[in-house]
């Protein structure tokens, strides 16, 4: 059978420069390879017309036509699907990922789709395809929900199967397809760094996060959070090294160092064999660790990413659910710094019951702490997580109010604590911080006149970045001056006798 994935990545190009390797269909797409089915990707880096994205699926000669979804992308994925079963109606349409997992009920509502897998799908969507291909009915498959099913006892036609148990144990697992998505060219685009994930789940309960509520989704199925062994994972770098001119690797995992013993392990058998820097991501209390970091420092780890989220200790403790201090961040810093690691921190804005003030204490801690580089986002309240669940309580949604992309500076949310004027007036000094982060990564000198200029303007950072150009420009001016004045007496080589 030929199949063809859809990943839908609106926006992202044109927000980082390049596209991605998604691990989810990467690992579809392996499993169904080695059943011997055949896979392409179709990669929506923008809106899609009718037509251009008919012409893709009839010139992969698509059978199947598998999207992932996010909830900001599902949307492009829902006309997608109705399009090819309008034009191709024999094409089986199907929707998996984190959106349909956790509103199955709005994914079978959209017109289009055949089927909506729930839950892990590597062996849901090969069981799916080996029984479209031998002519069985698929519409008793586990983690598969089926709308408009003829055989439904249901008044609305939709079957709920039962979700299989979780894979128990990951090195079963091929390692994911990169081929798929053109790998070396993305590896080219970035830089040679490779994202790679060593297991899966987080056991936290971020009220913001879909993991809680992916948790509850998959309950009484196996264990959430798995790791592949770390001969396993050491294999997969192993293969890359071989294949790819790898340069960095880039661990996507939610809590890198979740598992003490695990993190350890790896870290001294890596340091055995490869020397190519990594980061990873974790948490300040999963950080606090010097043994660990020391470990880590001494395998070739380069940086590690952490969410700070919010400055603001009783809106990031209350709110967001993130029970950890200032102080206990500033120390996670100072630990990482001691032993050369760079820090990466994650901040969100334009959270329930944030004030101005509040987004500029998390401005003010991050300036302070320094890290190597920074990421903010606006808040968006993802369904079946407790935030969500609160914005619809406090009726803070917006009307007709849709986000199609994760980059945006707006908010779908009615804030009486925060306008949409102040919103936006945060975010560009959340950027005008990101621009001097990067003033100090790339040019130290420059960066401490900078901070001279502003504290001699008040702490004004917009206005210290304004008078920094206009000096370059009277320097640059000042040295043109006397090159454009030599160059005026001096005769010309062809006008010097011998």
């Amino acid at each position: 059978m030929k199949v063809t994935l859809v990943y839908p990545d609106v926006g992202g190009v044109e927000h980082y420069g390049a596209r991605k390797f998604y691990h989810g269909l990467g690992y579809l797409s392996s499993v169904l390879k080695k059943a011997g089915h055949s896979t392409s990707l179709l990669y929506l880096q923008s809106e899609p017309s009718r037509e251009e994205l008919l012409q893709q699926v009839r010139a992969r000669g698509a059978d199947i036509v598998a999207f992932t979804a996010t909830t900001h992308q599902f949307p492009y994925v829902a006309d997608c699907a109705q399009w090819i079963k309008q034009d191709l109606p024999t094409v089986h349409t199907i929707v998996g990922g984190t959106h349909a997992t956790l509103a199955p009920d709005e994914v079978c509502s959209t017109r289009g789709i055949d089927a909506v897998c729930v839950g892990e799908g590597e062996y849901a969507l090969l069981e799916y395809v080996d029984a479209v291909e031998s002519g069985r009915d698929p519409t008793g498959i586990r983690n598969f929900w089926f709308p408009n099913a003829q055989c439904s006892a249901d008044s609305t036609g939709l079957v709920r199967n039962p979700l299989r148990p979780l894979i128990e144990n990951l090195d079963e697992l091929p390692h994911p397809d990169r081929d798929l998505f053109d790998y070396e060219q993305i590896l080219a685009r970035n830089d040679g760094w490779v994202d790679l994930m060593a297991g899966r789940g987080c056991p936290y309960g971020c009220s913001y996060c879909c993991n809680p509520g992916l948790r509850e989704r998959l309950k009484g199925l196996g264990k959430y959070v798995r790791f592949r062994s770390v001969a396993n994972v050491l294999d997969e770098v192993r293969q890359l090294a071989r294949r790819y001119a790898v340069k960095t690797l880039n661990f996507q995992d939610d809590v890198f160092t979740l598992d003490r013993a695990w993190t350890i392990a790896f870290c001294q058998a890596y340091a055995a064999e490869f020397k190519f820097p990594f980061w990873i991501n974790t948490r300040v209390e999963r950080i606090d660790d010097e043994e660990m970091v020391v470990a880590l420092a001494r395998a070739g780890c380069r940086g590690v990413r952490i969410g700070v989220e919010s400055g603001n200790e009783e809106l990031r403790a209350n709110i967001l659910k993130r029970r950890m201090s200032n102080d206990e961040i500033r120390r996670a810093f100072r630990l990482a710094d001691k032993h050369g690691l760079d820090v990466y921190t994650c901040n969100m804005l334009g959270i329930p019951g944030e004030t101005a003030a509040m987004i500029e204490e998390t401005i003010a801690l991050n300036r302070e702490l320094k890290p190597a580089d920074l990421q903010f986002s606006v808040f968006y309240p993802y369904p079946m997580t407790e935030l969500h669940d609160v914005c619809v309580r406090d009726h803070l949604i917006a009307e007709g109010q849709n986000l199609s992309s994760y980059y945006e500076r707006k908010s779908i949310l009615r804030l009486p604590t925060l306008t949409q004027r102040e919103l936006e007036r945060e975010y560009d000094r959340f950027q005008e911080l990101k621009l001097e982060l990067r003033m100090r990564r790339e040019n130290p000198a420059r960066y401490r006149l900078f901070l001279v200029l502003r504290w001699l303007l008040g702490g004004n950072s917009a206005r210290a970045r304004s008078v920094l150009r206009k000096l370059g420009q009277l320097r640059r001016a000042l040295f043109r001056a006397p090159n454009e004045q030599r160059t005026a007496v001096e005769p010309r080589a062809d006008q010097v006798k011998p």
